[in-house]
């Protein structure tokens, strides 16, 4: 079963376990290709921008010269596993730093996150400091970035990945936000998996009857927590699991061709 989650706009600057790095093809083993120029551009282009275009890019109207130095010195910064360089609302709840070895493990076989400028990230791929408004994109040297574009040039690897050869079925805990579920869709795969069977699962959550958008962050999180604590590894065995504060109230499953997706709503007591 893969687990598929969101960055988060917040990322730690230092962290006691970043590494001093003088390689500048970190991302070499990567599962999205053709990067070099990305990067390269993305350096470019913060070292050129002007204050407004900076703050578009970044997605804020204060911007820290210390965030922005290491950002366009990208290629040369220090490095660290991407499970530790997110510290948003879901990876707070997560709480990575608090769980034993063998979850941590457990997310370094079944988590992938989905970064707006590295693409899929293993937990143990190391990145450093960068910064990159969800949606926002930049165009420098004739190289026009997007991190829809990003994920469409790599359809086909990213499946490839994914893929295991000896199972006839593919499982997905998808924990993302909209955003990375339109850039990435799990109902559009390659003609090579057409004989495997997807099974999507998508929760959402409600409190007094609205449904949560910002804090269903939070709610991911504990999910990712409650998977890695009991290394759960089917959805069944997930669907079945009892998480403290939230109610699974309702289930929705379609069909097309070799792909189930079910939603699932939990109400937060």
């Amino acid at each position: 079963m893969w687990i598929l989650f969101s960055p988060s706009e917040k990322k730690c600057l230092m962290h006691q376990n970043s590494i001093k790095t003088s390689n500048a093809t970190f991302y070499k083993n990567f599962i999205c290709e053709n990067l070099q120029k990305i990067l390269e551009s993305y350096t470019q282009f913060l070292q050129h921008a002007s204050d407004t275009e900076l703050q578009k890019l970044f997605g804020t109207k204060t911007i820290s010269l210390d965030a922005l130095s290491l950002a366009q010195n990208l290629i040369n910064a220090p490095l660290i596993d991407s499970i530790e360089r997110y510290i948003g609302v879901a990876f707070n709840a997560l709480n990575y730093t608090n769980l034993d070895e063998n979850a941590k493990g457990y997310l370094s076989e079944h988590l992938l996150i989905f970064s707006n400028l590295f693409g899929v990230l293993r937990t143990t791929d190391k990145i450093p400091y960068y910064d990159l408004k969800q949606g926002e994109g930049f165009n420098h040297n004739n190289i026009a970035f997007s991190t829809k574009n990003l994920y469409a040039q790599n359809h086909n690897k990213i499946w490839t990945f994914l893929d295991d050869i000896n199972t006839e079925s593919l499982e997905f805990l998808d924990l993302r936000a909209g955003f990375y579920q339109k850039c990435f869709p799990l109902n559009k795969i390659p003609n090579f998996l057409k004989h495997k069977n997807i099974h999507i699962l998508v929760p959402n959550f409600i409190k007094n009857g609205k449904i949560l958008s910002h804090y269903a962050k939070f709610y991911r999180g504990i999910l990712l927590q409650t998977c890695a604590k009991y290394e759960i590894l089917s959805l069944k065995t997930f669907l079945d699991k009892n998480i403290t504060g939230l109610i699974l109230e309702d289930r929705n499953t379609t069909h097309k061709d070799n792909i189930t997706q079910t939603h699932i709503t939990y109400t937060i007591t």
